[in-house]
């Protein structure tokens, strides 16, 4: 049987320090309710109505205050999506959608969640290549003109070496794949929103699989390697879907610049801030190139289920 919330952050005192980052705080010894609301910018009276407190004087230790106005909130010990929607003033349907959250039994306690939906979505075609075995007879010009294509997009799309040549019985791809799996079979859960060292929440999904394990680009687009301290070798890839996707902690590069959806753009390892951890591939989504969605959705669509 499922729990509705696993506990992920050890400790009260870790507990404390990491909601106090979020749209809810605990409080914790020596603290005031007029204290509280100056760091947290707001007052006394907003505080006191947003909790129920009668009494602004009475607040004791542990107790967690939800922060008006914030468009965030940390998990709690015994939260449920409901209970979370209900403090915050918005719908378990939101918190789903805003959190790509599939299964609304399961959180984890330390999660940092959002409370309104992204201003930009993402919604990627998924599905196989769609192919044609060729006739004989066929030329590259028919079977463009058929499939309202360009004989240039199915030299590229099928690496043909000679436009000239086609085999009756070839299978030809005859546009571009739907949004592929970046690393298949590997491992993985919703773990969008978990805290990070530094003040940071996670803004991805970790894809763990053997170090060496093929990374294939989800879509066509351009490609730049960029190498941090950080995400170590990571990838920029700029789909031709118009969103941006970027890849972190390979063991090494593949392909670069102009790609195919399916290209091997790089290998799992543990590079950067990874380094001796289980190797994975650190994974975001940036539908408007800027700010990032959960790609847990989509990931659990393409890939499975982890």
């Amino acid at each position: 049987m499922k729990k509705d919330v696993r506990s992920f952050a050890a400790g009260m005192s870790a507990l404390m320090m990491l909601a106090a980052a979020g749209g809810s705080y605990v409080v914790a010894p020596g603290d005031t309710l007029s204290q509280i609301a100056e760091e947290h910018g707001t007052t006394a009276a907003a505080l006191a109505e947003a909790n129920g407190i009668a009494n602004p004087n009475q607040i004791y230790i542990g107790q967690e205050l939800v922060i008006p106005g914030s468009d965030t909130y940390l998990v709690q010990p015994g939260d449920t999506l409901e209970s979370i929607a209900g403090k915050t003033g918005t719908t378990v349907a939101v918190l789903a959608e805003a959190n790509g959250i599939t299964d609304p039994h399961l959180l984890y306690v330390g999660t940092q969640l959002r409370l309104t939906e992204p201003e930009h979505t993402f919604e990627p075609v998924t599905g196989p290549a769609p192919t044609y075995v060729v006739q004989p007879g066929d030329t590259l010009s028919e079977i463009a003109a058929r499939y309202e294509t360009t004989v240039s997009n199915l030299v590229e799309l099928n690496r043909i070496a000679d436009p000239d040549l086609v085999r009756a019985g070839a299978s030809l791809i005859t546009d571009a794949p739907g949004w592929l799996c970046p690393v298949e079979g590997a491992a993985f859960f919703n773990d969008w929103g978990f805290p990070r060292s530094g003040g940071r929440f996670h803004e991805g999904n970790d894809l763990f699989a053997p170090a060496g394990t093929p990374v294939v680009a989800p879509v066509g687009g351009l490609l730049s390697q960029v190498a941090g301290s950080i995400g170590g070798y990571q990838f920029d890839l700029e789909g031709d879907d118009g969103h941006l996707y970027v890849g972190s902690h390979l063991d090494a590069f593949g392909e670069d610049g102009s790609v195919q959806a399916g290209d091997v753009i790089g290998y799992v390892g543990d590079s950067g801030n990874a380094r001796g951890a289980r190797p994975h591939l650190h994974f975001e989504i940036h539908p408007d190139g800027e700010h990032p969605v959960n790609p847990y959705p989509t990931l659990a669509e393409a890939c499975g289920t982890g």
